[in-house]
């Protein structure tokens, strides 16, 4: 798939190619030839985030091919690398943070529509070595415009923190142990993984704090959803067939995602079972509480002057319909 490793490198950005020969019988039906039954898909953490990785378990069941739609699925960059290849048409779909889905749509001539919330629950916690307290705490966060810096904010509006930009969990989990910060953001399975490895321990749950809200956006190329509703209605429908999969059976969905994300089964059940609710988290439902709090937390954080127009923003008509919600 040379068209997408030239599209990033020019971007500066390094890609890895999560998931294609299993999706497409040969290159020819690839978005560069303009296959008429593919749908290419730029994710942030594929490789490290059970929601996003679950797309990779519906490529392996072949349930998007049931439903006449071959998928390519890559890891963006995140942010703003991962939508930039929608926007420009390379590729057709991206699932990316909340914040700079919506900072992105609402740039003039973007070519994005936005059509679904991702993840409807909050899982992003800040961990730390044992025995931190929260008072005069850094919490570190990934970057400038992303969702952890969004809900950091918050922290800091509610509990009198302090931030800093640290990078990838990883990064803030190294900075947390060498003491640079006093916790660092993490997410499912990272935090069950470190809590088995290094004796982790949460500090503040933002879900307590901040409330629920999407992690993520689903994202269109506005000319691609005007030329396939069929594939995108599509691929929604094996979206909302895997969190059903998932809910029911989280001990055969651990065992299938656990290798995708790097983590071994026993971590993922741990993370499922962590998880503050399975079943809000791995649904479709447009849960409109949830949108209403990301565009406070937007405005409050100062990346948007005024509360979004739900109704407007979010095309809700590729959703099933007992997904769709009145905003």
């Amino acid at each position: 798939m040379a068209w997408f490793r030239k599209v990033f490198a020019a971007a500066g950005t390094a890609v890895a190619l999560v998931a294609a020969a299993t999706a497409c019988a040969d290159e020819s039906t690839g978005p560069e030839s303009g296959g008429a039954d593919t749908l290419s898909i730029s994710a942030t953490g594929v490789d490290s985030l059970p929601f996003m990785a679950i797309l990779q378990v519906g490529i392996d069941k072949g349930w998007f091919k049931e439903q006449g739609v071959n998928v390519d699925l890559y890891s963006g960059g995140g942010g703003g690398n991962t939508l930039r290849v929608v926007t420009s048409g390379d590729a057709d779909m991206a699932i990316a943070g909340n914040s700079s889905v919506i900072l992105a749509a609402q740039q003039p001539n973007s070519n994005l529509k936005v059509v679904a919330p991702w993840f409807q629950v909050n899982d992003f916690s800040w961990i730390s070595p044992p025995g931190r307290k929260l008072e005069n705490a850094t919490l570190g966060f990934s970057s400038a415009g992303s969702s952890t810096e969004l809900i950091v904010k918050g922290l800091e509006r509610k509990l009198g923190v302090k931030s800093q930009a640290v990078g990838p969990m990883g990064d803030n989990w190294t900075a947390a142990k060498a003491g640079q910060i006093t916790a660092g953001w993490a997410m499912q399975p990272f935090i069950a993984d470190k809590q088995a490895s290094d004796h982790a321990e949460v500090l503040v749950d933002s879900r307590d704090v901040v409330g629920d809200l999407p992690a993520d956006l689903v994202a269109v190329n506005a000319e691609y959803a005007q030329r396939n509703p069929d594939k995108v209605r599509a691929f929604f429908t094996v979206a909302d067939r895997l969190n059903d999969w998932l809910v029911a059976n989280p001990g055969e969905a651990a065992d299938e995602i656990a290798p995708l994300v790097g983590v071994s089964p026993e971590v993922m059940r741990a993370a499922f079972a962590g998880n503050p609710d399975l079943a809000k988290g791995y649904s479709l439902k447009v849960d409109a509480e949830g949108l209403k709090n990301l565009s406070e937390l937007m405005v409050g954080a100062g990346q948007i002057p005024e509360q979004i127009d739900w109704a407007a923003t979010l095309d809700q008509q590729y959703l099933p319909d007992d997904a769709q919600t009145d905003i």
